[in-house]
């Protein structure tokens, strides 16, 4: 599967992109999932947003409001549409966990067929 960035960027500029993952895509909807707000943006790629509601049916939504919801959580966590979700910052965010007492067990699962057990 190979991202599609286009609408995101062409809706926020690529530099407010950072904290974005491609997750995939569904019935011609692109889906970007904010790795620190933990929270998604569904674009097509004219860049209407829209909001699932489950079953794999998504309704048309409006940008702004979508947009101002996931802003909201980041303004929480003293973070912005600029602060990069990247390998560095999993790492401060699990070094803060921990020395508030939080264990964390992460599984990742590659490519190959594997399973757990």
């Amino acid at each position: 599967m190979t991202p599609n960035w286009n609408p995101l960027e062409t809706r926020l500029g690529p530099e407010r992109c950072v904290g974005f993952m491609y997750m995939g895509r569904v019935n011609g909807i692109n889906l970007y999932k904010h790795g620190i707000a933990r929270m998604y943006l569904n674009l097509d790629d004219a860049g209407a947003c829209y909001v699932d509601r489950g079953n794999g049916t998504y309704e048309l939504a409006d940008f702004a409001v979508e947009l101002a919801k996931i802003k909201a959580v980041l303004a929480e966590l003293d973070e912005t549409l600029e602060s990069v979700y990247d390998d560095a910052y999993k790492a401060r965010k699990e070094k803060a966990l921990r020395v508030a007492g939080i264990s964390l067990l992460r599984i990742e699962v590659g490519p190959e067929n594997r399973s757990l057990n």
